[in-house]
């Protein structure tokens, strides 16, 4: 069996579920989707990673086998593997696998083979995708239209990344990162933003990444759709050049579906969505925040197409409870600052690692609890990141009024000079708009933060990398919901 063979068959259908497949990196949030999928049509998976995690153990409870370190051993008698674009072509799975001639497939080529036999519908874009993606699968499922869905985050409603579902619909989020898109062959298609990010993929050039959306946007058939966000002026650059049909959603009052009066107490958000026939819907999401706005009329406009009930898509989004690390209310945190005062503050988890979405987490706070003290807590993500919007991020940290940086998390980049978050916090310390403190040492965290703390303070824990599981080993006792 090669890869020709492979993308021929229905994986939803087939007879040979007696194959076994092989997921290097599995513990990665792009794999774990598809190896679930895979799982529960029936196949045989196993995987390896480097750390256990959530995914992990999940994977295994479902009958998966993972091995916790990288060998050849790991896939003797495997019919294919798949891997992510993250995979070296060194690692030793790689180059055993070529020797033996086992088919290697990209983790985008598995989500072609399973759309190609499906209705697909993917969402991609710089910032909002997973939310989106989370929002689209509780309306399908709510509305009783049994979706499969691959996220790229966990979806709380089903506490899953994945759900196999037994109608045409195929939901997936798209990944612009490394252009991998590309492989996809959905009918409609959902962008919610283009802004810079990932461009050493594109050779430094934002032009090649606006591009990159545009040629996954020409292959829409004509008769399928594109759902994209008028307020981006990115966007607004490429639609003159989408053949096939078009819905925009957004603020600006030339949407087809638009937001209109959006108001934010605490963590409601409450808007109206307004359509081209004058119709009105109001809706109450339980996420604050502009940008969820956002999310849910790409949503909205992409149910409505597919002919929805507009009380079934209200009643999904007033219960929609979020996504992981998706500026997440953990509970508050319980600190004894001295003998006599007992503080607690607000803690929130956001995976947010872009300038543009560290910003509207921010505004999202300040529109909220405007009197609140706002502590972040911040592990950069990536050098190249760093570097590339090195002035963005200057600029928005400055923001809080209290900032605590970690060390850049470097995804196994070079290290770049100037792209760090030393010359961060220098920088932020000259603007003189806040106090900024540099965490050169993770033990060093909780001494910093209990320092800072005046009784009336949001925590904001901010990062894509591993700061999550830094902060839930050094505050997990002390938070209460």
């Amino acid at each position: 069996m090669n890869v020709k063979d492979i993308k021929k068959i229905n994986f939803f259908i087939s007879e040979k579920k007696n194959k076994k497949i092989h997921f290097i990196g599995i513990g990665g949030t792009g794999m774990v989707g598809i190896a679930l999928i895979l799982l529960k049509l029936g196949y045989k998976i196993s995987g390896s990673d480097l750390f256990k995690n959530l995914i992990t153990e999940k994977l295994i409870s479902l009958g998966a086998t993972i091995y916790f370190k990288h060998s050849k051993e790991n896939i003797q008698n495997i019919d294919f593997i798949i891997k992510s674009s993250a995979i070296s072509s060194k690692n030793k799975e790689i180059i055993a696998a070529k020797k033996n001639n086992i088919p290697i497939l990209l983790r985008a080529e598995m989500l072609e083979i399973l759309m190609n036999f499906k209705y697909g519908i993917a969402i991609s874009g710089t910032h909002g995708k997973t939310t989106t993606t989370s929002m689209i699968s509780d309306i399908f499922i709510e509305s009783g239209l049994r979706p499969t869905v691959i996220n790229g985050g966990l979806i709380k409603s089903i506490n899953s990344h994945a759900q196999l579902g037994s109608s045409h619909y195929f939901i997936v989020e798209a990944d612009e990162s490394d252009a991998s898109l590309l492989y996809l062959n959905p009918k409609i298609v959902i962008i919610t933003n283009i802004e810079i990010d990932h461009i050493d993929h594109y050779d430094n050039s934002f032009e090649k990444l606006k591009h990159t959306f545009l040629i996954f946007l020409k292959k829409i058939p004509l008769y399928g759709t594109a759902i994209v966000c008028i307020d981006n002026s990115a966007i607004c650059d490429i639609l003159p050049n989408i053949k096939c049909k078009v819905i925009t959603y957004g603020f600006n009052k030339n949407a087809d579906v638009r937001i209109s009066c959006y108001k934010q107490n605490d963590f409601l958000g409450n808007f109206q969505i307004v359509f081209k026939n004058k119709q009105k819907l109001n809706l109450t999401l339980n996420i604050p925040g502009r940008h969820n706005a956002l999310n849910a009329a790409a949503a909205i406009a992409l149910a409505i197409h597919e002919g929805v009930k507009s009380h079934n898509i209200i009643a999904s989004l007033k219960k929609f409870q979020g996504t992981c690390r998706r500026f997440e209310f953990l509970g508050f945190l319980s600190i004894q600052k001295d003998i006599s005062n007992n503080t607690n503050c607000m803690l929130i988890d956001d995976y947010g690692h872009h300038p543009t979405e560290l910003s509207e987490t921010i505004k999202t706070i300040r529109m909220s609890w405007p009197n609140k003290n706002l502590i972040m807590i911040f592990q950069p993500h990536r050098y190249t990141r760093t570097y590339n919007l090195y002035h963005d991020f200057v600029q928005i940290l400055s923001q809080v009024d209290i900032l605590l940086i970690l060390n850049v998390y470097s995804a196994n980049e070079e290290f770049i000079i100037g792209a760090d978050s030393l010359s961060l916090f220098n920088d932020i310390k000259k603007s003189g708009k806040n106090h900024v403190i540099f965490i050169s040492d993770h033990n060093l965290i909780l001494d910093a933060l209990v320092s800072k703390l005046n009784g009336n303070d949001i925590i904001l824990i901010q990062g894509a990398g591993n700061i999550d599981t830094i902060m839930h080993k050094i505050l997990i006792k002390k938070i209460r919901k």
